[in-house]
């Protein structure tokens, strides 16, 4: 079996199955729970695009959970650069957030640059604003996708091996 029909199948399961676990665990907004079962299908991209394994598993987490935190710095920019009014004061703190996300890049762990801004993005896609418990829940969300990219990964893999295909 070729390795894209081998990751077609993986990724198809695991996403069924993290919508059914999602579901009895409340994450669909079906309960009071509050974390965002989308958000697992920005990490799982996220995941896939860091180029995948270990070191790709480990830089999309801390991509993620930066860019998620990341979110409040800008609003607690844009707060203190809220005298300026108008859509000035919310410039001055994506702008500015984002000019951090790129520099601390020069970090290993923190080098996925698209990974902080999924992270963020997702943040305020939930509109957690500076509600930490908010954006702690996007970030397990992000968290739980990013896993199970890693876990369709690995069985992909693991399928088209097994079938002889070149892996590569």
């Amino acid at each position: 079996m070729s390795l894209t029909v081998a990751l077609s199948i993986s990724i198809g399961v695991v996403s069924g199955l993290w919508m059914i676990i999602a579901h009895y665990l409340g994450l669909t907004g079906l309960t009071f729970f509050i974390v965002p079962a989308w958000a697992a299908f920005v990490g799982m991209p996220l995941y896939f695009a860091s180029g995948g394994g270990k070191k790709g598993l480990s830089k999309t987490l801390a991509a993620n959970a930066g860019g998620a935190l990341m979110s409040i710095v800008m609003l607690l920019i844009a707060d203190f650069f809220g005298f300026l009014g108008g859509p000035f004061d919310i410039a001055l703190g994506v702008g500015l957030g984002s000019l951090i996300i790129v520099c601390y890049s020069k970090f290993d762990l923190l080098s996925y640059v698209p990974g902080g801004f999924g992270g963020c993005a997702s943040a305020f896609g939930f509109g957690a604003g500076k509600n930490f418990p908010m954006v702690a829940a996007v970030v397990i969300a992000l968290f739980s996708g990013a896993i199970l990219g890693y876990i369709a990964d690995v069985w992909g893999n693991a399928m088209a091996k097994k079938s002889g295909e070149e892996i590569g």
